[in-house]
């Protein structure tokens, strides 16, 4: 059987592959999210080429009686009782729930059966997600319904991040005509457009960056830190994730002869402090889960900036973090490398500053 998923987990992510800016509500629900994570409990999935027989279809009540307790109950055997229970009828469910010693409490009222039958489930399978048991009579009250296997495969809960993004993006592509697939990517970037961190430059343009503490951080550094700290700074580059770089000054950029490639250890900011003499470059990690300035990776960037003919002398190195109190802070405060420096998002008017007293022999 697959892992079961929470109902309010398959609900986040059906709005997601559903947004409601673009789609009926009714495909992202709560009682949605729920008929995903019931069909997934009791196995309810099947592929196209399926034979009717081999399949574990299932009812709209089989949904409406799903309670929290029966979907915390995680062990096959709880599982396939229940799936054997739904079928037979809803004083089997509650006779079951009886013998794990708790009341029957179903999440949903028999009266919004019809609601996810004639509303979700319809809308489900007109966009590819769900399959209708052929042969029945439409008055027949066998169980006719189960999430088609690629649909259920969103909702491994294994599968997060940018990987269910880029899985939900290849359902659609696959799944949805045109129109909606437009509909819904227009939709989708205007969310995210809400939800994006727009950082302010020195110079006067702005970068967009993705949601997170990260973005948080880095605009902390370029909008606060920065210009408080350098006497004319220059952001050069800020990279995200993935193969994502925003060039800051494109014009500074080719002056100092300095090339941002995506292949190289790119540092999550750089910027250049062009009001000193000769002008010095910092380099910068924001920290919101790990990657601080170890020494390790202060050998790494000096490297990278070795590729940039910076010397080594002109580099100075931050690691920024949201709070003293984040616990990737707490973690990796004692990693930071010797001659770097730390600051904290919330507390913009200090800094940390950590280097030798006593040079070591090799440092002379």
């Amino acid at each position: 059987m697959r892992k079961p998923i929470s109902r309010q987990e398959a609900e986040r992510r059906l709005q997601i592959i559903f947004p409601r800016a673009a789609f009926d509500s009714v495909l992202s629900s709560p009682l949605a999210g729920m008929a995903v994570a019931a069909l997934i409990h009791v196995d309810a999935v099947c592929s196209a080429g399926d034979k009717p027989e081999a399949v574990h279809w299932a009812r709209p009540s089989t949904v409406i009686w799903m309670s929290d307790e029966a979907l915390s109950r995680t062990t096959e055997a709880d599982r396939l009782a229940l799936r054997a229970a739904a079928a037979k009828g809803s004083k089997h469910v509650e006779a079951l729930h009886k013998s794990w010693g708790v009341n029957f409490q179903p999440a949903y009222k028999d009266n919004s059966r019809e609601t996810l039958r004639d509303e979700t489930f319809r809308k489900w399978r007109e966009h590819g997600a769900l399959r209708m048991r052929p042969g029945l009579a439409t008055s027949s009250s066998l169980p006719r319904w189960a999430l088609f296997d690629d649909f259920a495969d969103l909702f491994d809960p294994d599968l997060d991040g940018d990987a269910f993004q880029q899985a939900a993006d290849q359902w659609r592509e696959k799944h949805l005509d045109p129109g909606a697939r437009l509909k819904a990517l227009f939709a989708l970037g205007t969310e995210a457009a809400q939800h994006a961190v727009t950082v302010n430059l020195p110079n006067g343009t702005t970068r967009t960056l993705e949601p997170g503490d990260s973005s948080l951080i880095v605009k902390g550094v370029v909008e606060t830190w920065a210009p408080t700290r350098l006497a004319q700074p220059v952001v050069l580059a800020i990279s995200e994730p993935g193969v994502k770089v925003h060039i800051g000054d494109e014009q500074m950029l080719q002056a100092l002869g300095i090339k941002i490639d995506i292949a190289n250890v790119l540092p999550d900011v750089v910027i250049a402090d062009i009001g000193t003499e000769p002008v010095q470059f910092w380099i910068i990690e924001a920290v919101a889960t790990d990657g601080p300035v170890s020494t390790e990776r202060r050998k790494a960037l000096l490297a990278w900036a070795a590729q940039q003919n910076i010397k080594a002398d002109r580099c100075s190195f931050l690691t920024a973090f949201l709070s003293r109190n984040a616990s990737a802070a707490k973690r990796r405060l004692k990693d930071l490398a010797s001659g770097t420096w730390a600051w904290y998002a919330d507390e913009p008017g200090n800094e940390l500053a950590w280097y030798k007293l006593m040079p070591d022999a090799d440092d002379l």
